[in-house]
């Protein structure tokens, strides 16, 4: 732009253009159950060949099946998805915060993301999708309301509008409008359970659009991502449920562990109320289809049994050891690892890919938000995340030097709550990318709708650990 003084403004914008789809039939059996519609007219733009099916159907002819927007209310028929842990797969398209919070037991948040981020490098569901093409989608969501229904009855701080979540009413800004959102209603990382996330967002990276639950041989795809019922359609978006659907139809299970633990009795109950159906070690022959896990204090009843743990690690055997000191993993590694004590806050690292170990492990699961010295990895394995994880050369033992059931969870703190929370997350995390098998009681709440006579509360049950009663109390977040 040239002014009238002679003065020359430049400015420059990008154009980003996705190639169109290359559309092709699937060579797999579909279900749709989509009671109000949305997600069929995107299946029929894409050319998926369906068969529509309702509550009490049986499913097990069905390669996979696709749940519509918002086919769920908290008290609607269900479905029953037993045949997921026979090899059902599932994809679930955007469902409200009542419906996955009261039903399925999520914690959520209506952020209404214009930009979400990347938490596997090579993921096949986000194939042909750069940075660029998870932000600033065009036409509104509308899976919100543009603005916020608050609770006009109570009031918290001066009259600061209030709404209800988990059943406290907490504090909320204001919302004007949906346009470019890409993400409204995001579920909290679970701690419980094989759930990967795939995208993430929100307040430090804790929420996920995009997660993906394995139970059995099944899984099922969570996609709050608002891909249906938008104003205009996005190239993007289309995209990325064309990805979703092929992903889905071709998947295959991999290979299931059964976890053997050796360590103080607090590692072992925090592992079975994780959904880890978890044995304790009994000094016998180890197989390839075991994951030993050795936390604080496991190294007294290994000591006998080195050889052994040695043999088996050279055939490869998978272990992993949480929280462990210099005088416990001499006792029994077959190799030498050193240890440096050092204050631990936070950690930035890239991106794992799916292949990697450490898949789906974010900064936000490692943040430390009650500081402290720990013990971290120096040398004898490879380092990552400043000395919280690392990884043998051969691959097939982990050390994690963050230990969650060390944390007083009862504590006032809400920073202490945050970290035992993202601490498991992590260590669920790891344990499910080294195979190990864990159930949630998830699928349950597909058939069972939530009895208001109950009072039920599931977002209290299975999902986040030990979720207290006293989280009931209205002004529990407040009194710190």
């Amino acid at each position: 732009m040239k002014f009238s003084n002679s003065e020359i403004h430049n400015d420059t914008f990008d154009v980003h253009v996705l190639p169109e789809l290359k559309l092709s039939k699937l060579n797999a059996r579909a279900a749709l159950y989509d009671p109000k519609g949305y997600t069929a007219k995107m299946l029929d733009r894409l050319g998926i060949i369906y068969q529509l099916v309702n509550p009490g159907e049986e499913l097990s002819g069905f390669d996979f099946l696709v749940v519509g927007r918002e086919a769920f209310t908290t008290d609607s028929e269900g479905l029953n998805l037993e045949a997921v842990r026979k090899g059902l797969r599932v994809i679930m398209f955007e469902q409200t915060s009542e419906v996955l919070e009261k039903r399925f037991g999520f914690r959520v948040q209506e952020y209404g993301l214009r930009q979400v981020y990347r938490r596997l490098s090579d993921h096949p569901a986000l194939e042909g999708l750069g940075e660029q093409n998870l932000r600033d989608w065009q036409g509104d969501a509308t899976i919100l309301d543009p603005r916020i229904r608050f609770d006009s009855d109570r009031s918290l701080f001066n009259g600061v509008q209030t709404v209800k979540w988990c059943d406290i009413p907490v504090t909320r800004i204001w919302r004007c409008g949906n346009r470019g959102n890409v993400a409204s209603v995001l579920i909290e990382k679970p701690a419980c359970g094989n759930f990967m996330p795939l995208l993430d967002g929100g307040y430090s990276l804790h929420y996920s659009p995009l997660m993906e639950y394995r139970d059995g041989n099944g899984i099922i795809i969570f996609c709050q991502m608002d891909v249906t019922g938008r104003t205009k359609t996005d190239p993007a978006a289309e995209h990325l449920a064309w990805n979703l659907l092929t992903y889905v139809s071709g998947w295959k299970p991999g290979k299931s562990m059964q976890a053997v633990y050796s360590g103080n009795p607090e590692g072992l109950n925090h592992l079975k109320k994780t959904g880890i159906n978890c044995t304790e070690f009994n000094s016998k022959k180890l197989n390839q289809d075991q994951v030993l896990i050795v936390g604080p204090g496991g190294s007294n009843q290994l000591s006998a049994s080195v050889k052994t743990i040695e043999k088996w690690l050279k055939a490869g055997g998978h272990l992993l050891a949480v929280g462990l000191d210099q005088h416990e993993t001499d006792t029994f590694l077959p190799f030498r690892v050193t240890f440096k004590k050092e204050e631990h806050i936070a950690a930035y690292f890239e991106t794992f890919k799916g292949s990697s170990v450490f898949a789906g492990i974010s900064p936000a699961d490692v943040h430390y938000r009650a500081p402290e010295e720990l013990l971290k990895v120096s040398s004898g394995a490879a380092v990552n995340v400043n000395g919280i994880l690392a990884q043998s050369e051969s691959g097939n033992v982990v050390l994690c030097q963050l230990v969650p059931w060390q944390l007083d969870y009862s504590r006032e703190q809400h920073n202490v709550k945050q970290t035992y929370r993202r601490t498991s997350f992590m260590l669920s995390r790891l344990l499910s990318n080294i195979g190990v098998a864990s159930t949630v009681p998830l699928l349950d709440s597909f058939k069972t709708p939530v009895t208001p006579e109950k009072a039920e509360k599931r977002w209290l049950e299975g999902l986040y650990v030990d979720i207290p009663e006293e989280w009931d109390d209205p002004y529990r977040f407040f009194r710190w």
